[in-house]
Parts: C-alpha cells; structure tokens; sequence
C-alpha cells in the first residue's frame, strides 16, 4: 500500500495511506461514478488544509449516462494528473477524491493555501489540453464536510465496496461467481432480544444459523453467524448483504461482513 507524507504543522508530519476506491451513486438524479481516498477518513480534518480545490472539465463525447468512453478515458486521466501534479509541485496538496457525472470530471483536493494555483490550471489547460472547457473554484472547508458529507460512501455503498474487495479476491483464485455455495455472515447485536428478532427473520430467507455467542466484552455482545447457499455474482451478492444489512438495523444490530469458499 502506497503512502505519502504531508505536513500537519511546522513540526508535525502525518502518514496517510493511499486506500482508494470507487463505487456508483446518483447525484441529482444523475449516474455519478465517485472515487476517493478512504484512509484519509482515519486522519482528516488535516490541520492547515482548510483551503478546497474544485477543479472541473467538460468531457467532449461522454457516453450516454454522462461517463467516459473508452477513446476519451485515457486524455481525462491525463488531464487529472497532469493538472495535480502541476499544483504540487508547487503547493502542498492533498487528493481527496475524483467524480464522474453529467459529462464531466470534478476534482477535490485540500491545500494550506490557493496562491497561484488558478494561473497553474489556466497554463496547463491552455498548453496541454486547449480543445478542453474547464472551471476551478476554492473556498474554505476546516471540517472538511465535502469530503465526508459528499464524497464519502452512505453505509450501504461502503458495504458494496467492501463486497467488491472480496470479490475481486475470489476472482484472482479462479472463483466461478455463476455456482452456488455456502456463504456465510456476521452481524452483531447488543442484546439477545435484537439478535433473536433477526434470526428468525434469516431464517424464512432460507438461512442457516451457523452459530451465535455471547462476548460481555463488547459493547455489541451478540454475534449470530449465518449462512445460505448463494452464487457470488456482484451484483446478487449486493441485493442479498443489503437485504440483511436493512434486517440487521432493524433489530439495532451491525452487519460485519461475508466470506465463503471458493467454487471451481
């Protein structure tokens, strides 16, 4: 995992973590394609980068839910590094997150200050990508609310990212998502009552109770281990763990995962 440091103060320095990664949302009732940096959920608000960014172009053939097309996806990427690496090597800035929507890329990033940064954008631009329209704004943003009020995923839409990890890992040892197999879940509960609710709501799903246990340690005490034969396909694996995530809430309980075996 890749790490960069950045300045918290004149005799400070902070380690973030570089944990990126997508998932789809609607703004204004629009597809939108949202990626950021999750690690920075651990350290931000960053003290001193108060100063946000947004800089944003105008796709010249989007497709029809306002996205890249593939002979345009590679001249957009170049025009979000080449814009971010012209400010920092400059400025001190801070990446937060990228989104894709109604035809156009926005990018918002944090600094301790915006001197200069909008003649960097109108040099590059002008330089290396003139056929391109394009807008950049700043404004002060201490708790950093964009970042954690706009760009970051709801709980459902973390979960779906969460689901695309272990996806992605069964794939990388040849899991065939079409065939069925036992996967199993986690949810815990703070009291037997709640984790009783939800088991015999599971279990008209077509569950099986794998296991449940009592751990007074722990502010949520009840863990209820369950499982159901099920294909992994991703999109099916979405519908199956937010139904349980929605039965979970209803009895106070949080949803913590799934995992199964691998099917050749």
């Amino acid at each position: 995992m890749f790490k960069k440091l950045f300045g918290k103060n004149k005799s400070e320095k902070i380690e973030v973590n570089q944990d990126w990664a997508s998932f789809f949302c609607r703004i204004e009732d629009k597809p939108a394609s949202i990626r950021l940096n999750l690690a920075l959920h651990q350290v931000a608000p960053i003290n001193g980068y108060y100063q946000q960014i947004w800089f944003s172009v105008k796709l010249l053939h989007p497709d029809e839910n306002g996205f890249t097309t593939r002979e345009e996806f590679e001249t957009i990427n170049a025009i979000e590094d080449t814009i971010f690496d012209n400010i920092s090597t400059k400025h001190d800035v801070i990446l937060a997150g990228a989104i894709k929507t109604d035809g156009r890329l926005d990018l918002y990033m944090y600094a301790p200050a915006t001197d200069d940064i909008e003649k960097i954008v109108k040099d590059t631009m002008l330089q290396q990508f003139k056929e391109y329209r394009y807008a950049i704004d700043f404004k002060e943003d201490k708790e950093w609310n964009d970042y954690y009020n706009f760009l970051y995923p709801n709980p459902y839409e973390f979960q779906t990212i969460q689901n695309g990890k272990v996806i992605m890992q069964l794939r990388e040892h040849g899991d065939n998502p079409e065939k069925k197999r036992k996967v199993d879940h986690w949810i815990y509960f703070k009291n037997n009552n709640e984790a009783d609710v939800f088991i015999e709501a599971v279990i008209d799903l077509g569950y099986e109770i794998l296991n449940k246990e009592k751990n007074e340690e722990n502010e949520f005490q009840y863990s209820v281990n369950i499982a159901r034969e099920d294909v992994t396909i991703p999109h099916e694996v979405n519908d199956y763990v937010w139904e349980l995530m929605e039965l979970a809430n209803k009895s106070n309980g949080m949803y913590d995962g799934w995992g199964c075996p691998i099917a050749n």
